[in-house]
């Protein structure tokens, strides 16, 4: 068998995936979510992807007017 070094590659990227996820379950409080329902989880996780994803590139912190 070629061993083509997709495991380590694999390994590499779910490590930097479980990280941030990991990140913004503590910075954005998605553990404490009480969805009522499946879509409702589903919404919630959503909304919070978009905020993380707003706050690193940093469109909110423009529109607050705030400026690192």
């Amino acid at each position: 068998m070629v061993e083509t070094g997709w495991r380590e590659w694999m390994g590499r990227v779910r490590n930097w995936i479980e990280t941030r996820f990991s990140v913004m379950v503590r910075s954005l409080g998605l553990h404490r979510i009480e969805a009522r329902s499946y879509w409702g989880l589903v919404a919630r996780v959503n909304l919070i992807l978009l905020v993380h994803n707003l706050i690193r590139s940093r469109v909110l912190l423009k529109m607050a007017g705030v400026e690192l």
